[in-house]
């Protein structure tokens, strides 16, 4: 013991000893409690923190990096541009040829406002249409031999054994011809037939003509003959098949160098008021009788003109449009 310092017992100096009682630990629970739920908070927002960090540092990561390579993409040297292939123009159609056996100036079939070319066989009657297919094989009979034949022995298999009926139709047709009650009747028929006849015997569409003729006369025979009608109009339309093909080739020709010239319709008239001039009727000339007297006046001479003759008389003034008086009469 140092001199000087008062002497303290030891129990003074040591620390009280811990509770050990119920409500002591009690206490001491909670604040361990306390402490932990912090820390645990605590550790959640350090992850918490962590976590955006490198989210945004990624973000961040990726954004520069797609920034640099843009800019790399940006420096890198383009490619080269994609040449097209030429347009290529569709060559113009040819212009259309003459068909053969046309010329310049040949008058081609009427065409009607339907497209339809003027034939003999349109709009036909059931027998106008059986007597035409029999002259377009006549024709072919008489004409075809120069062009392959084989048309005139059918025609005239086909003209024995269906006689009958053939000549029932014709009666039937003549009698179309007679209704109108024409008193020249038979020579307008007579001219329809030359018509028909010329238009199947035209030398420039014979080749093809008598290639189509040769099929219908080896079918014409073996229709029976009510169905004849029906036939004949079918047959006609492809035996005028050739025809009609080069009036349109040929009118395609025409139109393409010789084009019609427009038509110039001329403007309309002024239409004019005629005024009528009234002409003044000239003036009735009088006749004077032997009893009218006639004025006359004489003019007094004055005193420095020369004197006239007494006797002699001045014929009156005329007014301009005035008749002309006629001379007096000598007295009696």
């Amino acid at each position: 013991m140092r001199p000087g310092v008062p002497h303290t017992p030891n129990s003074a100096l040591t620390h009280q000893p811990a509770t050990t009682s119920i409500e002591g630990r009690e206490r001491q629970g909670e604040i361990n409690h306390f402490c932990d739920v912090h820390l645990v908070r605590a550790k959640r927002a350090t992850t918490n923190y962590l976590g955006r960090t490198m989210t945004l540092r990624a973000n961040l990561g990726w954004g520069l990096l797609g920034g640099l390579a843009f800019a790399i993409s940006g420096c890198a040297t383009p490619p080269a541009p994609v040449e097209l292939p030429p347009i290529v123009m569709a060559p113009p159609p040819p212009p259309p040829v003459m068909p053969a056996g046309g010329y310049i100036g040949m008058k081609s079939a009427t065409k009607r406002p339907d497209g339809k070319y003027v034939t003999p066989n349109l709009d036909n009657t059931d027998q106008a249409a059986v007597w035409h297919l029999r002259n377009a094989l006549n024709v072919a009979a008489l004409g075809c031999d120069q062009a392959g034949g084989g048309v005139i022995e059918l025609y005239n298999a086909w003209l024995k054994t269906h006689a009958a009926v053939i000549d029932r139709y014709y009666q039937a047709y003549i009698r179309e011809w007679q209704a109108p009650g024409w008193w020249d009747w038979q020579r307008v028929y007579d001219d329809n037939q030359t018509r028909i006849y010329n238009f199947y015997a035209q030398p420039a569409m014979r080749s093809a003509f008598c290639a189509i003729a040769r099929e219908e006369v080896a079918k014409v025979g073996q229709v029976a003959d009510d169905d004849l009608p029906a036939f004949a109009r079918a047959a006609l339309l492809r035996l005028d098949r050739p025809f009609v093909e080069f009036y349109a080739a040929y009118d395609a020709w025409r139109d393409y160098y010789q084009p019609d010239p427009p038509l110039v319709v001329p403007p309309p008239m002024a239409q004019t008021t005629e005024i009528p001039v009234v002409v003044p009727s000239p003036s009735t000339a009088g006749t004077l009788s032997d009893n009218d007297s006639v004025a006359v006046e004489t003019e007094t001479p004055s005193a420095d003109t020369e004197t006239s003759p007494a006797d002699t008389e001045t014929p009156p003034a005329l007014a301009p449009g005035d008749a002309p008086i006629p001379a007096p009469l000598p007295p009696r």
